[in-house]
């Protein structure tokens, strides 16, 4: 008995460690694991449309501020609040999933599970396919606001090892690998975004377009990520990384992909990315180059 008590416990913490949850497997747990908590990322509207039982409407907005031209991930003060209001403790299990609204819905959830390492919390999945994966087989959907839950304890602190700044990126030209998670066009600079006072990308930076990681909703098996990412682009788990998009919200997702399905351990996002960089005039850029 014993023995089958400790299997069950160890079982139960790797599917509070995997990156990714499926559909089935969160339907197994919503109503009977105590230490669940599920956010919804979509804005208040789209989750009054309906959303997975239990599951806390967290906005984008609770999550980011604007810095100028650009936008930063909000201060400790106010994510303190935002996972109190979420009943988030130290022993939480954290679900965060997204409606697919569109192309970039999917990218508010990697921003916030991102959001949440950088402030010290880990024990987060993804729901792979969103909302849309939850529907399938007829699956329980509420339309009651889950805003009232009491009131959680975790105490946050920056983990800056996975956070870059403009004057980081500019003394890792060279040294790390930079990954550019932007569309290509924008990438080799054959189009200048409108938002963006300097075509191209970052000296020495690679191309990634985070949609390159995906069939449809769902995400490309593990193995496929590692030829895509490791074996093709000559990435390794052990280098020094950076991603960065044009506001934060693209490279989040290639952040979620090297760091938590790939294991890259020595990686940092630049959260202002291209929205503060191309909009400096000292800033260097490539154009016309695949590096």
């Amino acid at each position: 008995m014993k023995k089958i008590l400790l299997l069950c416990l160890y079982m139960a913490s790797l599917l509070a460690t995997e990156p990714l949850i499926s559909a089935q497997k969160l339907q197994e747990i919503v109503h009977k694991k105590h230490n669940l908590v599920i956010v919804d990322v979509s804005d208040e509207d789209v989750y009054m449309q309906g959303h997975i039982p239990t599951s806390i409407n967290s906005p984008l907005s609770h999550w980011r501020e604007k810095h100028g031209k650009f936008l930063l991930v909000k201060e400790s003060n106010a994510i303190t609040k935002e996972f109190q209001r979420l009943g988030i403790t130290k022993d939480s299990y954290v679900v965060v999933y997204s409606h697919h609204t569109d192309t970039k819905d999917i990218l508010k959830v990697s921003y916030v599970l991102w959001a949440m390492e950088y402030y010290g919390f880990k024990n987060t999945s993804m729901l792979n396919g969103g909302i849309i994966a939850w529907s399938k087989q007829n699956r329980e959907i509420d339309y009651t606001n889950n805003s009232t839950k009491k009131e959680g304890n975790f105490e946050v602190k920056k983990n800056k090892s996975i956070f870059a700044d403009l004057t980081f990126v500019k003394n890792s030209i060279g040294k790390s690998n930079i990954i550019d998670a932007r569309p290509t066009i924008f990438y080799f600079g054959a189009q200048k975004q409108i938002v963006l006072a300097k075509a191209g990308h970052i000296p020495k930076a690679k191309s990634y377009f985070w949609r390159y990681s995906f069939e449809g909703d769902y995400f490309k098996d593990t193995v496929l990520l590692k030829k895509m990412l490791i074996k093709g682009m000559n990435l390794h788990p052990n280098q020094a990384t950076i991603t960065y998009c044009t506001g934060g919200l693209e490279t989040s997702m290639n952040f979620f992909v090297l760091h938590r399905l790939l294991g890259f351990t020595n990686i940092r996002l630049y959260d202002a990315s291209m929205r503060e960089w191309a909009n400096d005039t000292t800033t260097p850029m490539s154009l016309y180059k695949w590096e």
